[in-house]
């Protein structure tokens, strides 16, 4: 009796013979076996759902943002906030980094990393104040793509190696936006500074 297989049984040694007659040894007809034991698998788990129809889980779609506004989807904005936000960091005239700080963020924005933290227009104020008192000379520059998405941004910048502000400084920040397209939250990570 002829096997319904395409692959026949040789000698005593498990190995089988393909339908050209060449042999295979027996890992690669196991292999095969198990390929065929998962397609057979995958069949029945596909007619499994199809007869007691997509759960809920694959049914509803992702949800979207709540209430996101143009703004807040625009990846155009998040640019412009990275503009503003670094020329805040950057304005050594008080009031205007005051009024690109509150063009920048919300009136309750937050910005916190390793070493400071700021609260509101007045609390970031003085803290980017602190950090140009502590690096006199130093401009951040961005040194990255600005990647965008659901109301969160990151990006990378870099500051100083020059001979006017010889330390190297570099990091990496992620914010949210705003419903009205202004900074919430700013988290920023140190990707290069001098040691301590």
């Amino acid at each position: 009796m002829r096997s319904s297989s395409i692959f026949q049984r040789t000698a005593g040694d498990g190995s089988v013979a393909g339908p050209d007659g060449i042999r295979l040894g027996r890992g690669i007809a196991n292999d095969r076996r198990r390929r065929a034991g998962l397609l057979a698998l995958v069949v029945a788990t596909a007619a499994l759902v199809g007869e007691l129809g997509p759960t809920t889980a694959w049914a509803e779609p992702p949800a979207k943002p709540a209430t996101a506004s143009p703004a807040v989807r625009s990846a155009g904005n998040a640019n412009e906030l990275v503009v503003s936000y670094l020329a805040a960091w950057n304005e050594r005239d008080g009031r205007k980094r005051r009024e690109l700080i509150a063009k920048t963020w919300t009136a309750t924005g937050t910005y916190i990393d390793a070493h400071r933290h700021g609260e509101g227009i007045d609390g970031i104020d003085a803290m980017i104040k602190a950090a140009q008192d502590r690096f006199p000379g130093y401009a951040l520059h961005l040194v990255s793509g600005i990647e965008a998405h659901n109301g969160f941004f990151r990006f990378s910048w870099a500051a100083g190696g020059t001979s006017e502000a010889p330390l190297y400084l570099a990091g990496t920040d992620f914010a949210t936006i705003a419903s009205d397209g202004r900074l919430q939250q700013v988290a920023g990570f140190v990707d290069a500074a001098p040691a301590h």
